[in-house]
């Protein structure tokens, strides 16, 4: 089965790429393009959102045609994002076409503390609990371990 090569769909997507880079893809239906008759740029623009719920237009782009896809490259680590695509009014006012999803950048920072990890002794065997219960003998496949318990 083949993959249509579009859905059709106003959908507008942000996705986490690193702490500084945030990818976006997007599609706009048959119907949305139709209804601007290509006397619109487009733009997307990306807001980043304080902790107190308001949102800033933070970036824009003006979108060249056939566009489908953007990076946002150097965004500022531990904090949220989201976009929308839209054009200009005659009056200087931003209408929104599609809005996307939001997002979180993580932290670029090491954490305080220790990090913990388990050991194994063998490549084949796991500590699963204080007690050693469940640890795997060598030689066994999952099959075989899963009968035996």
């Amino acid at each position: 089965m083949e993959l249509p090569p579009c859905y059709n769909e106003n959908r507008l997507v942000l996705m986490v790429q690193e702490p500084a880079v945030i990818f976006s893809y997007w599609e706009l239906s048959r119907e949305q393009w139709e209804s601007l008759r290509g006397e619109h740029f487009l733009f997307l623009r990306l807001y980043i959102s304080a902790s107190s719920g308001e949102s800033a237009s933070w970036r824009e782009i003006s979108l060249p045609p056939f566009t489908d896809n953007w990076y946002f490259r150097d965004v500022l680590p531990e904090q949220s994002y989201y976009a929308e695509i839209g054009y200009y009014g005659p009056e200087g006012e931003f209408y929104p076409l599609v809005r996307s999803n939001r997002v979180t950048t993580p932290r670029t920072r090491k954490v305080a503390g220790v990090a913990r990890f388990l050991k194994a002794d063998s490549p084949f065997q796991l500590t699963t609990g204080e007690d050693g219960e469940g640890v795997p003998e060598e030689g066994y496949s999952s099959a075989d371990l899963w009968s035996r318990s």
